[in-house]
């Protein structure tokens, strides 16, 4: 079995590792009691020299006061999602410090209401109107503004909207469950809203849970809802035996959690009845070990042309998973040449694919 852990599409993002992370942590550990001698900015600005000497590209920002318990540190990657996998690792192994909690990304601004000035141009979280709709499983929004904006601005107004849409939001939210963002005229039949800026927060909360469907609870076992279908590729010959794909539909209620944001493909091949049993208990042996310790969920299986079995999870630490499934293999499976791919997925990019084209089908089927 060999693992093979992808990283983002970004070609200049290395992924950090344990001695980069530990190092770093070993430096901000020993300079804390200095650090803690200068006022707020001053503190940030050292150390985020620190992180730089290390981990290029993220930021460390405070919140809350320095020396005081509940404070927070917390690791940011300005939005960028090539580097969320780093954040996450950086925060997985960070010390215990007695004042401080340390969190991955920016949280939401306290309170909505709030404006900004950039190059003598203000504009406030009121102007800002925001559409909203399903965008296959994500959403997306048609932004518009309350006021005139002069024709010269009118690039700028848009980068200030988009900074102040992150701070409504908070960072994962903002980069991982929000999809397409325009600029509009007037809202799309499709959109609901407007909605202002500054009441949009607990807005796109309730879209998340009662449209999309986003408890962020995992399924229980007797609601679990799955969807058998038959899968051709496009190429394949008419007396070519289809792919049977069987799709985890509740697996919807977790996606996009930050704790899963790894995806697993696990291919086990077989040649028989008797192999296909076997895979097929080592494939629902790891579903069931991870569902139990709520580290990761399975998001569909598919038997491909009767000769490989594939199982696709989500999971909150590769490197745990991929023990599993190693050691699952070579109790139910041994000898057989399994297949482990990893790759970094915070929007569920390949579960929501699926997602979206397995409901839109659905919805015409409906409507015929």
């Amino acid at each position: 079995m060999s693992a093979d852990i992808q990283e983002d599409d970004t070609p200049h993002v290395l992924p950090l590792g344990m001695p980069q992370i530990a190092a770093f942590w070993s430096d901000f550990s020993e300079q804390l009691s200095s650090l803690e001698t200068l006022d707020g900015p001053d503190f940030v600005e050292r150390a985020n020299e620190l992180l730089q000497r290390h981990a290029p590209g993220l930021a460390v920002e405070l919140e809350g006061q320095l020396r005081q318990a509940g404070s927070r540190l917390v690791i940011s990657a300005h939005g960028n999602t090539a580097q969320f996998e780093n954040v996450q690792a950086l925060v997985r192994h960070a010390p215990h410090f007695e004042n401080y909690g340390v969190q991955a990304f920016r949280s939401r601004t306290a309170g909505g209401d709030f404006a900004m000035r950039m190059e003598d141009f203000e504009l406030s979280s009121a102007e800002v109107l925001v559409g909203y709709y399903d965008a296959g499983g994500i959403t997306g929004l048609e932004l518009s503004f309350g006021k005139a904006i002069p024709e010269d601005m009118a690039a700028h107004a848009q980068h200030m909207a988009f900074i102040m849409l992150d701070h409504v939001l908070g960072e994962w939210d903002f980069s991982v469950r929000v999809g397409p963002v325009e600029f509009v005229q007037q809202l799309s039949d499709g959109s609901s809203g407007p909605v202002p800026l500054r009441d949009f927060a607990p807005v796109f909360d309730a879209f998340q849970r009662e449209v999309l469907g986003r408890s962020f609870q995992f399924p229980q076992e007797q609601d679990s809802r799955w969807l058998s279908l038959e899968v051709r590729a496009r190429d394949a010959d008419e007396d070519d035996a289809p792919d049977i794909l069987s799709f985890h539909d509740s697996a919807n209620a977790v996606a996009t959690r930050a704790d899963l944001s790894h995806f697993m493909l696990w291919r086990l091949p077989f040649s028989s009845q008797q192999e296909l049993d076997a895979v097929r208990d080592a494939q629902d042996g790891l579903e069931a070990e991870l569902a139990r310790q709520q580290r990761g969920i399975l998001a569909f299986t598919r038997v491909e042309s009767m000769s490989s079995r594939v199982a696709a999870f989500y999971v909150d630490d590769p490197v745990h998973a991929a023990q599993l499934a190693q050691q699952l293999a070579a109790r139910h499976a041994p000898g057989l040449e399994a297949e482990l791919d990893l790759s970094f997925d915070p929007a569920w990019n390949e579960y929501l694919s699926l997602y979206a084209a397995i409901h839109r089908q659905h919805g015409q089927e409906g409507d015929a």
